[in-house]
């Protein structure tokens, strides 16, 4: 969908403009706030676009890049994992995924997010969210996905 490639590419800008130090913030000032204020309004983007969640699930890899951009995000502040969690949950409703914890390729999404968001490999395991995963199959779909 052109929809979401052109909302993972805005993402995708946005994360890559925040890691070189330009400032993207409310009047606050904090990074923090504008990182989260973008989560939320891809949350609402997503809301909105669902149509109430009776649309028919798109594309997989629509519903990975998206998974990947939001990734790219949080890994630019990973401290709310709780909101990490509901961007990723609204995300998969968007794409008529139920169950997206039980879902593989949100994870390997999750590991091309975190390429895309120059993690390194080893730095995984400390951040928030995916250290809450342990050395678990979930952990390992996020490194396959990173690898690849």
């Amino acid at each position: 969908m052109y929809c979401s490639r052109f909302l993972s590419m805005l993402l995708l800008f946005a994360a890559t403009c925040m890691l070189a130090g330009c400032s993207i913030s409310y009047s606050t000032g904090k990074s923090s706030d504008s990182i989260s204020g973008s989560l939320d309004s891809i949350s609402g983007s997503f809301n909105s676009s669902s149509g109430g969640g009776t649309t028919a699930a798109p594309a997989a890899t629509a519903y990975a890049e998206d998974v990947a951009a939001a990734t790219v995000l949080y890994a630019s502040s990973p401290d709310n994992t709780q909101h990490f969690q509901q961007i990723i949950s609204s995300i998969a409703r968007s794409h008529g995924i139920v169950d997206w914890e039980r879902d593989e390729l949100t994870y390997r999404a999750m590991g091309q997010g975190l390429k895309q968001a120059g993690i390194a490999e080893l730095q995984i395991a400390g951040l928030p969210y995916f250290q809450s995963l342990g050395q678990g199959v979930d952990f390992k779909r996020v490194l396959t996905g990173y690898r690849s």
